[in-house]
């Protein structure tokens, strides 16, 4: 009678630990499916396009051969003090949910310092935010291009050629965007990542 009770008592916790697992995942799922699906606006339709960039691993890549159906893109430096390791931080915690719901997206990093941010300088600054991160860099002329396409703001405050600690003002929206570029929707700093979670299953 104890040898089965030894038997039983580790089959019947293995099964709890699968309907509570399953029922917190369809739980999760189900809030983050109940949001406004109505995100598109007039601004956001008149933004975006391809990208086509050196990646960390300093090879050639468009966005829309990525593996994802949507991109969720960052613009940014790796050499930001603040502001954007914490907004890349929440936008890879974006990307854990969406894994999690078995739904593929791209998360995107496109620097606005392409003279500092070398794919070397990506390849290190893409391990430290997520191992998924696709961490792009370009030309100035090419860098200058995309900015324009998705009306991003960003300019360095570098007071001489010898200044290698400048610091870049820069816009500080999170986009997300289908295969081509085209920008779907997109997000301040305030939104969460439970509500961006949200919105971003309303294009999947």
């Amino acid at each position: 009678m104890l040898k089965e009770k030894k038997v039983l008592f580790p089959l019947l916790f293995l099964a709890f630990i699968v309907v509570v697992g399953s029922f917190s995942y369809n739980f999760y799922k189900i809030i983050l499916s109940e949001g406004n699906c109505d995100t598109k606006t007039r601004l956001a339709n008149e933004l975006g396009g391809e990208i086509d960039l050196l990646d960390q691993n300093n090879r050639r890549v468009k966005l829309s051969n990525q593996t994802g159906d949507i991109s969720l893109i960052y613009f940014g430096y790796s050499y930001c003090p603040d502001i954007c390791p914490y907004d890349l931080e929440r936008n890879a915690y974006v990307k854990d949910i969406m894994d999690k719901l078995d739904k593929k997206i791209n998360l995107v990093f496109v620097t606005l310092d392409p003279k500092r941010d070398t794919s070397v300088r990506l390849k290190e600054f893409s391990e430290y935010i997520h191992n998924d991160l696709i961490a792009l860099t370009g030309t100035e002329e090419e860098i200058e291009s995309i900015k324009d396409l998705y009306k991003v703001y960003g300019k360095s405050n570098k007071k001489d050629l010898t200044d290698k600690t400048y610091l870049v003002d820069h816009s500080t929206f999170t986009y997300l965007t289908d295969r081509n570029g085209k920008v779907l929707t997109f997000f301040n700093r305030r939104a969460t990542p439970e509500r961006i979670s949200e919105k971003m299953l309303c294009f999947l």
